[in-house]
């Protein structure tokens, strides 16, 4: 096949077929092992780490958590504080998928901690009430425990559950998360390859795409260079990130994060880097990386901020699903925190320069003790 024949580059994909039995197998583990993270006994929490993570596991968590380097600094820095800060959390799964990826089995998952918001994490002041907090999650999987994680949890949008928006107001809609349509993302049965093939390749081909991009000003001639109406269900669901929200089919996608993305990165690209995770499974797709995309914050209206000047590297998964043809929902967590940090805000010391104006008062304090 000639470049010419191949302009979406598919001969590169190298799709890794999986065994279905391991692949289920391997997806159950992680559900079992981030289960057990949520529901052991406190006393036991410690022995549940050990048993589900590789001594030297390689973890990595969105800002301000970062870089994990050994299982006492996991559980020091995420695990015990998350237990603490929603002593009745749950974890609720809306997306479980798995495959093969440079030789390594991978697990990607996405959903909701659900809980009462005791106490404060990270400076996010805990309300007495309930809230949702979104994960996503990547996964490598090695003789049945983790030897490599990513994990996204959108601390922003906790700030905003929680009444406090360090931003311009976002253009997408801030909205919870909505689970696929078709209700069927823990992938627990067999999955036909061809399919998980073509699903991935239909997310690869649209990835080429994006590429097509000439770095000019995003008039209509430019958009429709890139093709992203042959790769889109019209009437797709992109759910964003809090900072960016969530929109509906392709002028919704254009208007509210594509158009200001490209004005404000103009030179946006992969790198070296890579992509930690690529996989298809049925009819979900997932791929994320670590630093893998890049670009120079030189135009302005990205999260209400005017240009900086600043060399970005952000941390990004997508989770699709597809129909025969196309992407019909696509979730995006992106460590949005850390790319303000590179840019020069810092949302967390923002939080805490005005939290220390102000005394929080609960509901149960304003109502009984007083």
């Amino acid at each position: 096949m000639s470049p010419h024949d191949d302009k979406y580059r598919t001969a590169t994909f190298r799709y890794t077929p999986v065994d279905q039995t391991q692949n289920i197998a391997n997806k159950q583990r992680i559900i079992d092992i981030m289960q057990m993270m949520v529901t052991a006994p406190l006393t036991e929490l410690d022995d549940a780490i050990h048993d589900g993570y590789h001594t030297d596991a390689n973890i990595n968590v969105t800002h301000p958590i970062n870089a994990l380097h050994n299982l006492d600094a996991l559980a020091e820095k995420l695990w015990n504080p998350l237990r603490h800060a929603f002593p009745d959390v749950e974890r609720r799964d809306d997306l479980v998928a798995g495959g093969r990826y440079r030789n390594a089995n991978w697990i990607g998952c996405f959903g909701h901690y659900v809980g009462t918001f005791e106490h404060d994490w990270l400076g996010i002041p805990g309300t007495r009430g309930v809230v949702a907090v979104r994960y996503a999650e990547g996964h490598e999987l090695r003789e049945g425990k983790i030897a490599t994680s990513y994990v996204f949890i959108d601390f922003l949008d906790l700030m905003r559950q929680v009444g406090y928006w360090p931003l311009a107001p976002s253009l997408g809609r801030e909205m919870h998360w909505l689970p696929p349509r078709t209700h069927d993302g823990v992938i627990l049965t067999p999955q036909d390859e061809a399919r998980s093939k073509q699903t991935i390749e239909t997310i690869l081909k649209m990835h080429v795409a994006l590429g097509y991009y000439n770095g000019q000003p995003p008039t209509r001639e430019v958009l429709d260079e890139m093709e992203m109406a042959q790769h889109w269900h019209p009437n797709f669901m992109w759910f964003g990130p809090a900072g960016i929200g969530t929109t509906r089919g392709l002028k919704g996608f254009e208007d509210y994060h594509q158009i200001p993305f490209l004005v404000a990165f103009p030179d946006r690209g992969g790198s070296d880097i890579g992509h930690f995770i690529r996989i298809g499974d049925g009819y979900y797709g997932v791929t994320g990386g670590w630093g893998y995309l890049q670009a120079t914050h030189t135009g302005h209206g990205f999260l209400g901020l005017p240009p900086t000047g600043k060399r970005i590297a952000m941390r990004v998964m997508d989770f699709y699903r597809c129909d025969d043809e196309t992407i019909v929902e696509n979730w995006v967590p992106i460590d949005i925190p850390h790319v303000l940090l590179q840019m020069g805000v810092d949302i967390f010391g923002r939080m805490r320069h005005q939290l220390r104006q102000h005394d929080r008062l609960s509901v149960n304090d304003w109502l009984v003790e007083r």
